[in-house]
């Protein structure tokens, strides 16, 4: 659950911002924490508030969080050319809280994100080079030190698109140009963005613009504005006689509209009446036949009072295990939008011992989570500008890990000073990728001494990636008799 938790906010926070801040989908996967300046002491004031489904006020909706995108396309051109220092606030974006389009308020989701991380992932704070968006193992193990990849983001958007029965093939760039045209041609009436502040939003570099801007806005406009599929219509949205059909949402209505519109809620409140009468019946109907069946029963042994019965129910809150750092579950839920409300009470039983509600036990209601922080990183490691390391270097890799550590990729304690609780237990799910890379790396510096040549020269495998070698490994381990292979 935690791990499908955790994909989810991960995808929803990736779209949010995409489409709030029309990034391509490089610049956005390479997003750092050291590029988010934000106060807590404000700022979590403001996400609790989100979080009691309270409304916000004027100066809740002030504070704002600023995203610097280090690798926006225009602004690499501008380092590229020296001119950074002429123009020190681009790429520069202030991100306040949208409690009114709550799907897309990147303010709200950054917030949740960032705390899911160092909370049920990672039990400390993300550090400067820690990745927003870092990739996930199958196993729900968090890498903070890679980024997820472009096929992640795409496969994100198959999978919505495809679940929402919508058509048609949408890349990454989905985001980047309906962010533009949600704000140039489709945001309400007043709210509509100028072509400039489009070209500044965008970060789109000087000499680029003009051809860009007339494909994502213009070529679209043209195609809304000559779109005469609704000419039967009873009202006409009017889309050619003002930008985007503006006018038609702030003339004033005619008569016949008024007629159309008095129809309309006519027909809805005599529909309402006819069901408030059938609804009536029936409650008079159920309380009528509630009532004779009552005057069979022995009230004196059948019912128990309200206050006895209130103090023999249980209404136990959502419980669970308490993770090292972590809050209560009173001070932090676990439901990005929770709507908090007290649980009814049983207030009657027609038993003479109230039948008392079933408490799970710790066992099923809650599975105890791994150790926050635990990481082993994947090989081969994958680098900042999106290569990975040859398979043939893999090897070399885990030695590091075991002897060294990773410090980059969240593996601050080398695995040979891991002690046993670490990959045991409720961290079980290490176990197996833990004593693989035990393996290989114990034969390479027990078996030959951390010769490299000699290592090299029984085990060619190594060339072929360290799946390959461990399996060779485990066969000469096997012929040594320092283990005992299990036949299948």
């Amino acid at each position: 659950m935690r791990t499908k938790l955790t994909r989810h906010l991960e995808q929803v926070t990736f779209a949010s911002n995409g489409w709030t801040l029309w990034t391509r989908c490089f610049e956005l996967v390479k997003l750092q924490r050291k590029d988010i300046s934000l106060d807590t002491t404000v700022l979590d004031g403001v996400l609790k508030t989100y979080l009691a489904n309270e409304t916000l006020t004027l100066s809740k909706c002030t504070p704002y969080f600023e995203i610097f995108l280090a690798n926006r396309k225009g602004w690499q051109k501008k380092v590229d050319k020296g001119q950074w220092e002429a123009d020190l606030r681009s790429n520069h974006y202030k991100i306040y809280p949208r409690p009114d389009a709550p799907a897309c308020d990147s303010f709200f989701w950054t917030m949740i994100w960032i705390k899911w991380l160092e909370i049920f992932h990672y039990g400390r704070t993300l550090l400067p080079n820690d990745f927003l968006f870092p990739a996930m193992s199958a196993n729900g193990v968090m890498h903070p030190g890679q980024p997820i990849s472009h096929d992640t983001v795409q496969k994100w958007i198959n999978e919505s698109t495809t679940g929402a029965g919508i058509r048609g093939n949408f890349s990454t760039h989905c985001f980047r140009r309906g962010g533009a045209q949600y704000w140039f041609m489709f945001a309400p009436v007043g709210q509509r963005w100028t072509l400039a502040k489009v070209h500044w939003w965008g970060g789109w570099a000087d000499g680029e613009h003009r051809d860009t801007l007339v494909r994502y806005l213009l070529d679209e406009l043209h195609a809304y504005e000559t779109d005469y599929s609704d000419a039967l219509s009873p009202i006409s949205r009017g889309a050619d006689a003002s930008l985007a059909g503006e006018h038609a949402l702030t003339r004033p209505a005619s008569t016949e509209e008024l007629r159309m519109v008095h129809t309309s809620v006519a027909a809805d409140v005599n529909s309402l009446r006819n069901d408030m009468r059938s609804l009536t019946s029936v409650v008079v109907q159920a309380a009528c036949s509630t009532a004779i069946a009552l005057q069979h029963l022995d009230s004196s042994h059948r019912f128990t009072s309200v206050s006895e019965c209130a103090s023999h129910t249980t209404t136990p809150p959502y419980t669970t295990q308490p993770v090292r750092g972590a809050p209560t579950t009173a001070e932090w839920p676990l439901s990005p939008r929770p709507i908090v409300s007290p649980m009814p009470t049983m207030a009657l039983s027609t038993s003479s011992t109230s039948r008392r509600p079933r408490v799970p036990t710790t066992a099923s209601s809650s599975q105890k989570l791994p150790t926050p922080g635990l990481v082993i990183p994947r090989v081969p490691v994958a680098h900042l500008n999106g290569t990975s390391s040859p398979k043939n270097k893999s090897w070399k890799e885990i030695v590091e890990h075991w002897l060294v550590g990773d410090r980059d990729r969240g593996l601050t304690t080398p695995l040979k000073d891991w002690p046993r609780e670490w990959y045991q237990g409720a961290n079980r799910r290490f176990a197996s990728k833990y004593h693989q890379r035990a393996t290989i790396a114990l034969e390479f510096i027990n078996q030959y001494e951390s010769n490299e040549a000699r290592f090299l020269a029984a085990y060619p495998e190594a060339e072929l990636g360290h799946t390959q070698l461990l399996k060779a490994v485990n066969k000469a381990r096997a012929a040594r008799g320092d283990c005992i292979s299990r036949n299948k």
